[in-house]
């Protein structure tokens, strides 16, 4: 499995992205260039934006963005992209625990309708 797939599956699962749990997680550490550039782009879908503001540990002011990706109209068929890109690239035999997990998560994605 790619991180490609690893943030689409991701996105499939409804979880909401940041720059930190996206770069824990998957594994890009810029997910302001990514999304647009992998997901949006070839895939025909538009991500949602939150922008957050909150403090440091510090009490200094910070600024993220949130990223979703939501079940409209509007992106059913980048949706069904989406899961048929990571049925193609999740192998049917995981070679690994993550692996195992991701095509535990692929199937959980597929029990929800597309609407």
């Amino acid at each position: 499995m790619t991180a490609k797939c690893a943030l689409a599956l991701a996105l499939l699962e409804g979880r909401v992205l940041t720059v930190y749990n996206c770069m824990k997680e998957i594994g890009y550490s810029n997910i302001a260039r990514e999304i647009p550039r992998v997901i949006e782009k070839d895939f025909g879908v538009k991500v949602s934006r939150v922008p957050k503001e909150s403090t440091n540990r510090y009490g200094d002011p910070v600024k993220y963005t949130e990223y979703r990706l939501n079940v409209t109209e509007q992106n059913k068929e980048g949706r069904e992209k989406l899961i048929a890109y990571c049925k193609k690239e999740i192998d049917a035999i995981p070679k690994t625990n993550r692996q195992s997990k991701a095509v535990k998560a692929l199937k959980q994605v597929e029990m929800f309708p597309v609407v």
